[in-house]
């Protein structure tokens, strides 16, 4: 029992990993500890343009309906490793998406209303949900993947008061269930005994910011309240809370010094006395200085620097200094170009924290307004702090599986590298402003010869590649 959970928490900590890099290919939301890893679900759902039309009106409100379908062939559904082969299944898979969002009027609709005014708005509102149907249809004779069959969903709502004045005052919450398959051996035994990272995660956010003269300078303090819960890993449950501070000072009229700062409270659920796994409280403290702005018309420039320390109870730490450089090219109306290098420090379920040094690029086009191409890659090294017993030392019995790839290993601090390379290609076709076809693309790989204790026979590395092809309404 105790090494299923270790491999399911090694498995989640390297699949959500991924997650969270698909969904956030800058790698810089300025919370790494509350990143809720949106990376499964459909491209065009975490494009709010996509998502959102030009909408309904009823009164001072804009009504956005919406309905999305793709299918297609999953390589690797259960992330295995490609050392165990004869286990890896793939599959077919649905995914079919109604949403419903409701704001206050927008500033194009406000301005082409009949009674248009320019007095500022008291307060902005966006609220909807989403619901995620989830179908895994396997192609291997003999093996069923219906008891993969879920639903996932999404939800927000948020208030902004007095946007645009001295002092703003905002409050929120945002929900996501994800499903995603994974964290078993190879999927040995019946669908029903699946172990999967199903998770739930509500993020509860409240700001006021101090903005004068127009925005020249603005100072924002908030709170943020995080809660994550796996279905089928409960030891990986977690509670966490973050005070934060940011402060933008515009020098020129888009260009701005940037500083920002967090300090968390991360709490795990799990009781150390049933759950062997090596998960700590922390209260890890971030913080991040630079230049955000334009250096041409076309050219804009994002460099950041700055320190983060996890300050876990017991096991490994991290102390090390982080930061961001983007570079992005707006080569004309339909086309643009961003690059970027970004080191920082996230939670992890498998051995504390990881280092994350990542490289990415994109690439966006559009093709006389009608079709678009949006391209995605990044690779990156993870640094990870080595696994623990529950009373936070080393845990024995760490395994590589050669010599060649014992390089990433540590045998003194028993730290363990990883690298991941990822790629994805969006295209859509739209036949109006409401209506699209579109196809996606997406291959990952992680690259490690480690092996989980205590036997040191379980593999975390694995390929995957995904191809689906979808049809979506969004007014």
């Amino acid at each position: 029992m105790k090494r299923r959970l270790v491999f399911g928490a090694a498995v989640s900590a390297l699949v959500f990993g991924a997650a969270q890099d698909a969904g956030a290919q800058g790698g810089g939301s300025g919370l790494p500890w509350a990143n809720t890893g949106l990376g499964d679900r459909q491209v065009w759902l975490q494009n709010r343009q996509l998502l959102e039309g030009r909408g309904i009106r009823t009164g001072n409100f804009e009504l956005h309906p919406g309905v999305g379908a793709d299918f297609g062939f999953d390589s690797n559904t259960f992330y295995t490793s490609s050392t165990l082969s004869n286990n890896i299944r793939p599959a077919l898979r649905l995914r079919v998406t109604p949403t419903f969002y409701v704001s206050t009027l927008g500033a194009q609709r406000a301005a082409n209303s009949d009674s248009p005014t320019t007095a500022l708005p008291t307060l902005n509102f966006r609220g909807g949900v989403g619901l995620v149907y989830n179908e895994w249809i396997g192609v291997q004779s003999g093996i069923s993947l219906g008891a993969l069959r879920n639903l996932g969903a999404q939800g927000t709502l948020r208030f902004d008061f007095f946007p645009g004045r001295t002092w703003q005052f905002g409050v929120g919450a945002d929900f996501v269930r994800l499903i995603q398959p994974g964290g078993q051996d190879g999927y040995i035994g019946s669908p029903g005994t699946a172990r999967g990272l199903n998770r739930n995660t509500l993020l509860g956010n409240v700001e006021i910011a101090y903005a004068p003269g127009r925005g020249v300078f603005e100072l924002r303090f908030g709170y943020n309240i995080q809660a994550t819960l796996f279905d089928e890993i409960p030891g990986n449950n977690s509670l966490t809370h973050t005070g934060f501070a940011r402060m933008r000072w515009r020098f020129l009229p888009k260009t701005a010094l940037v500083w920002e700062g967090f300090i968390s409270r991360v709490g795990y659920l799990n009781d150390p006395e049933t759950y062997s796994g090596g998960l700590f409280s922390a209260t890890p403290m971030t913080t991040r200085f630079g230049l955000a702005g334009l250096l041409t018309n076309r050219v804009s420039l994002t460099v950041l620097a700055g320190y983060a320390a996890t300050f876990y109870e017991l096991g490994d730490n991290a102390d090390t200094p982080i930061g961001q450089a983007e570079i992005q090219w707006i080569i004309d109306a339909r086309s643009q170009l961003r690059g970027g290098f970004v080191r920082d420090v996230q939670q992890s379920y498998f051995g504390n924290y990881f280092i994350r040094n990542r490289g990415y690029a994109s690439y966006m086009q559009s093709f006389g307004g009608r079709f678009v191409l949006n391209v995605d890659a990044g690779v990156g090294l993870y640094q990870y702090g080595y696994l623990t017993h529950r009373r936070g030392d080393p845990r024995a019995g760490v395994a590589f599986a050669s010599p060649d790839i014992g390089g990433d290993f540590d045998p003194t601090t028993k730290r363990f590298n990883a690298t991941r390379i990822d790629g994805t290609v969006f295209g859509e076709y739209r036949m109006n402003e409401i209506f699209g076809v579109n196809a996606t693309i997406r291959a990952e790989t992680l690259i490690s010869g480690f092996r989980t204790p205590p036997s040191g026979t379980q593999p975390i590395d694995w390929t995957r590649v995904e191809a689906m092809v979808g049809v979506r309404a969004n007014w």
